[in-house]
């Protein structure tokens, strides 16, 4: 781990048409115009904050989001798998959460969470969803730049915030008390958090990362 006590910034991307209709995303969803207006807005929201470095998403949204704070700040972005979405099964991209098909699978997914190594098809399942999100916070935590913004998704971003509130547990208590805590994080808001490599409890997530404040969202 680096020594040095460094700030983050976890931003959500801006609005697509896909997630405004409540309809599960592809990797390629691009912003819808609404969604380019937010970026801009949450990106004029760190003109006067100093960032080192942007880290995001692959995802064409997180992009999108992450090259209009690139553009603000002038910090250079560098995109990691890490930082995606839960990744559900590829069966339910384009389909409406309301489907039929679709509350049938996630209600499998929801009531099988916490089997171990159990997967539906495709998708990433409880253990490793928590084992990326625990590799993300080691990945921050490593780096030497002391002001980062890292543009990722509101599944991920109420995982991260779970580990550093509870000790960095896995429990599958936490991972539904997240699902339902990741409503209130809408497009382009974003959660500061700070990195102390001096914790309070020692080397621990809970004693080394601390949430400030509450979610801060671009008007």
């Amino acid at each position: 781990m680096s020594n040095v006590q460094k700030t983050v910034y976890f931003v959500r991307h801006g609005q697509t048409e896909l997630n405004k209709k409540w309809v599960h995303q592809y990797p390629e969803t691009r912003l819808s115009t609404e969604g380019e207006q937010q970026a801009r807005a949450v990106a004029g929201m760190f003109k006067d904050i100093s960032v080192d470095l942007i880290v995001s998403s692959p995802y064409d949204r997180t992009r999108q989001t992450a090259e209009a704070i690139r553009t603000t700040t002038g910090a250079p972005v560098e995109h990691s798998d890490l930082f995606v979405e839960l990744r559900r099964p590829r069966a339910l991209w384009g389909m409406s959460w309301a489907h039929p098909r679709s509350l049938w699978i996630m209600g499998q997914l929801y009531l099988r969470a916490g089997k171990q190594n159990w997967h539906y098809s495709d998708e990433e399942n409880l253990e490793e969803f928590h084992a990326r999100a625990r590799r993300a916070l080691e990945q921050l935590a490593d780096r030497t730049e002391k002001n980062i913004v890292v543009v990722t998704h509101r599944g991920l971003m109420a995982n991260l915030f779970e580990r550093i509130r509870g000790d960095g547990m896995d429990s599958i208590k936490q991972y539904r008390r997240a699902l339902w805590k990741n409503l209130a994080i809408g497009n382009c808001c974003y959660q500061k958090a700070i990195w102390n490599p001096q914790g309070t409890y020692g080397e621990t997530l809970d004693g080394t990362w601390q949430l400030e404040g509450g979610t801060v969202c671009p008007e």
